[in-house]
């Protein structure tokens, strides 16, 4: 079981420039890739779900999503990544470790996160990446003595800058599947065929 004290993260306030149209309503499956995403967190069940998003967008999500806005989106993933952590470092103070993650890798699922979770008890690791062939990245769990590093981060590489930082401090998961995202109307033609 998971352990409560594990946020999980959800950026969504990117600008899906590649793509042209917001990435977060695309349908795969019967359900939007954000709703995917919402309802694996919540399956989780380890802490609160947190949904950082332009301060323009709305998107419906459960009561028991908490929706962030990032008024600074457009200066990079790093600012969603450091709006959430201020979040919340303030409103839920005790929580020790938090998985960051994206809505454009449809096959994250729950028991993955958990993993993750189980990994970071095993290891005593400060980071927790998944890792797709040669590729190390999202989802990622940080134990909270990293959210002070997090708030640091700058520019559109997001949580990358910390995990190429410091490798001895990194677990890596078996990840075949992140490694299918969705940028261009291209790799959702694949997704959607797949």
């Amino acid at each position: 079981m998971a352990n409560p004290s594990t946020a999980v993260l959800i950026l969504a306030a990117g600008a899906s420039a590649r793509l042209g149209r917001p990435k977060q309503a695309l349908i795969f499956n019967g359900q939007t890739l954000l709703q995917k995403i919402v309802a694996t967190a919540l399956e989780l069940g380890s802490g609160p779900v947190l949904l950082v998003i332009k301060k323009e967008d709305y998107f419906d999500v459960p009561e028991k999503v908490e929706v962030i806005k990032n008024l600074n989106a457009q200066l990079g993933m790093a600012t969603s990544i450091q709006t959430g952590i201020e979040y919340l470092k303030d409103r839920y103070p005790d929580i020790e470790k938090v998985i960051i993650t994206v809505c454009d890798q449809p096959f994250i699922t729950s028991d993955l996160l958990r993993q993750m979770i189980e990994k970071q008890l095993e290891t005593a690791l400060p980071i927790i990446a998944c890792q797709y062939g040669e590729t190390i990245g999202t989802p990622v769990l940080f134990h909270k003595i990293m959210f002070d590093s997090l708030l640091g981060l700058n520019g559109d590489k997001g949580a990358r800058q910390l995990i190429n930082q410091q490798p001895q401090q990194v677990g890596l998961i078996n990840f075949p599947l992140g490694n299918i995202d969705v940028d261009t109307e291209e790799d959702y033609e694949r997704l959607i065929k797949s």
